[in-house]
């Protein structure tokens, strides 16, 4: 199923891809390293420009299916930092001495879906620009990517912050 997580992320139901856990790990470590310069954005699209070195990924479609693994490796990360800020709203809202004010982890919850659904219009979008041409494949795996690289350093940084 490898590469076809981008295809299938347009259908209208959710799609779990498989994520490639060395993938996932050089992420971290680029991110970890990255940190101490606040250049956490540079580790965005290195493993896809990696992969697109090789003879497959310097085709079209080679270089959507370097894309979409990179991406699958960042929605690990999505996830991973989506549940330690839910698990840190949780925890200032049970400290919050007005349930007025104990609304953290819903508007967090509230954030995601609608970031989930603009994710999937805006990278639509960005496919459709191209109408059948090839291009579509990279414009909209390339969205993906950097949406969802992007979120993953947003909700990472949100989390700093409730801690």
């Amino acid at each position: 199923m490898r590469g076809y997580a981008f295809l299938l992320a347009l259908l209208p139901a959710p799609v779990l891809a498989e994520a490639d856990p060395n993938a996932v790990i050089a992420i971290e470590q680029c991110i970890a390293t990255a940190t101490d310069t606040g250049r956490e954005r540079d580790c965005i699209g290195v493993l896809a420009g990696s992969c697109m070195q090789a003879p497959d990924g310097q085709t079209t479609v080679g270089m959507m299916f370097c894309v979409s693994d990179e991406t699958d490796a960042w929605d690990v990360l999505l996830n991973r930092e989506y549940q330690a800020a839910q698990t840190a709203s949780k925890a200032m809202d049970a400290y919050e001495t007005s349930s007025k004010y104990a609304v953290r982890a819903d508007q967090l919850l509230a954030a995601q879906r609608a970031w989930l659904k603009f994710r999937e219009a805006n990278c639509a979008a960005a496919y459709g620009i191209y109408g059948s041409g090839t291009m579509r494949q990279t414009a909209g795996a390339n969205c993906y990517l950097n949406m969802t690289a992007e979120r993953t350093l947003e909700l990472r940084t949100l989390y700093n912050l409730m801690n």
